[in-house]
């Protein structure tokens, strides 16, 4: 009697993943800083903050666009941060300044997160994800064995499709299959927007969503171990072990990677995202017979997750009554990589060349592409590192402009008056009324004026008698010695 065995099988993630939590996190949850998305304890940041009375005043104000600027300026608790996360679209951050400045916006800067592990805080991909996709691509060997039609879903009277290929639950034989969860503690994960493509239309913005980094963003091997182990078991007199999953899925998911292609990306239009993806379709043509594709979790599409052949997806209805076609976008991270697409590699079977497949698309460009995306990868960075900065010290010079409104609101009219001379942009005439109304100054404040005033005219050249001539001496001789006079420097 066969056993459970145990494979090394490695997981190459050649294209963004995301499986979710099922929540959206808003700014309240994380800010931006350093280039990061850093997801933060609220309540731990709260309890240590200093100015109490502040925090309370904006929280008490119902403006949540305020408060939420406010704990942006003024989060800086590294024992409060859970995690940082690299994103790599201009419109989160974005999307997140609105959210955090613009009382007009309706932008509430969402992220869709991945699976977490609850103490750690590291995302993963769930091993019941690989198994759905692995499920989904032996089932498809055994659709015309089993009699499956599209009318098998639980909906209907007929069995579902489940039960005609894998028997009832008590017996699935898929509980032979053990697939352990991936914790991404090597690469990480990276925040990327979501955009729907299609060649007919302009992108569709859809969401943001952390993504597990792969081959396709680093342009280098992206690869994680993954506990595998499998008691082979007879599925409709066929014997189904490792080269059987292998072979399934490869049968399966190959087909559909070049369909995707063809359709979607083989355009001149859609040279940016050939120039992406260029990397990750040069380690597709290379798949030897121990290896094999696999497409797991969300924006995978209709045709991975369906069965060949008996495919009915109920679409909704559009303005005729009828059902709206389906396959006819794609869902890209960033508009430019699919989501989903990774390898899988037994590494204890023999490994042996496959027979040439037809690609749609050739060696040589693939090359070409790969080259174009390292030299425009380049200048995006060089162009991205100067927008970065700008967008720093305009912001710096934003919080800079706001607090220093906030400083003159709290001072008294004098002291505001007074504070001008701190400000690069005071001129000879505001001086000069200033000067003017010395004499009404509290006694407090009139030495502070006539310092900022001698220290004004002796710093712009309007001081001495050699500064001024002859002429306009005796005048501001007499100036000179009023202000001295005040400050005792007779």
């Amino acid at each position: 009697m066969s056993k459970l065995e145990s494979h090394r099988v490695n997981l190459h993630l050649l294209s963004p993943i995301h499986i979710g939590s099922g929540n959206e996190l808003d700014p309240f949850s994380y800010v931006i800083m350093d280039e990061k998305l850093v997801l933060i304890d609220l309540i731990k940041w709260m309890e240590g903050f200093a100015n109490k009375e502040a925090l309370y005043g904006k929280m008490d104000s119902d403006d949540f666009v305020s408060l939420r600027a406010f704990i942006a300026e003024n989060f800086d608790d590294p024992d409060a941060v859970l995690n940082s996360i690299p994103y790599e679209s201009v419109e989160v951050l974005k999307a997140y300044r609105k959210a955090i400045h613009d009382k007009a916006s309706q932008s509430q800067a969402l992220i869709n997160f991945m699976t977490r592990n609850e103490i750690s805080r590291i995302p993963y991909i769930p091993g019941s994800s690989i198994k759905g996709a692995i499920r989904t691509a032996i089932a498809n060997q055994f659709v015309k064995e089993a009699g499956v039609t599209s009318k098998n879903k639980k909906k209907t009277f007929e069995p579902d499709y489940n039960e005609k290929i894998f028997g009832r639950p008590t017996d699935d034989p898929m509980k032979n299959l053990k697939v352990a969860d991936i914790s991404l503690d090597r690469f990480g994960s990276v925040i990327y927007e979501a955009k729907e493509h299609s060649s007919k239309k302009d992108e569709t913005p859809k969401g943001t969503f952390e993504a597990a980094v792969s081959l396709c963003h680093t342009g280098e091997p992206v690869v994680y171990p993954l506990p595998l182990s499998l008691k082979p078991f007879r599925l409709k007199g066929k014997m189904v072990d490792p080269q059987f999953v292998i072979d399934a899925l490869y049968q399966f998911y190959v087909p559909k990677f070049k369909t995707e292609y063809t359709k979607f990306y083989s355009a001149s239009e859609s040279r940016n995202i050939q120039q992406s993806i260029a990397s990750m379709c040069a380690e597709v043509t290379g798949l030897r017979s121990n290896e094999t594709l696999i497409r797991v979790g969300h924006f995978s599409h209709v045709e991975c997750v369906t069965l060949d052949g008996v495919r009915d997806p109920q679409t909704r209805k559009g303005k005729d009554g009828r059902r709206l076609p389906w396959g006819m976008t794609r869902t890209l991270a960033n508009g430019v990589y699919p989501f989903g697409w990774a390898k899988l590699e037994f590494a204890d079977l023999k490994s042996v060349p496959r027979p040439k497949a037809d690609w749609p698309f050739s060696l040589e460009k693939l090359r070409t592409h790969t080259k174009e995306k390292e030299i425009a990868g380049t200048k995006a960075k060089e162009v991205a590192q100067v927008a970065a900065k700008r967008a720093q010290e305009a912001e710096e010079k934003r919080l800079a402009a706001e607090k220093r409104e906030a400083e003159l609101a709290a001072m008294s009219p004098e002291e505001r008056e007074l504070a001008a001379f701190e400000d690069s942009g005071i001129t000879d005439e505001q001086v000069n009324i200033l000067f003017s109304r010395l004499d009404e100054f509290s006694d407090e404040n009139k030495p502070r004026l006539a310092r900022s005033l001698k220290d004004y005219w002796m710093a712009n050249r309007n001081w001495t008698k050699k500064d001024v001539g002859q002429k306009q001496w005796k005048k501001i001789r007499e100036r000179n010695q009023k202000i001295d006079g005040i400050l005792g420097d007779v």
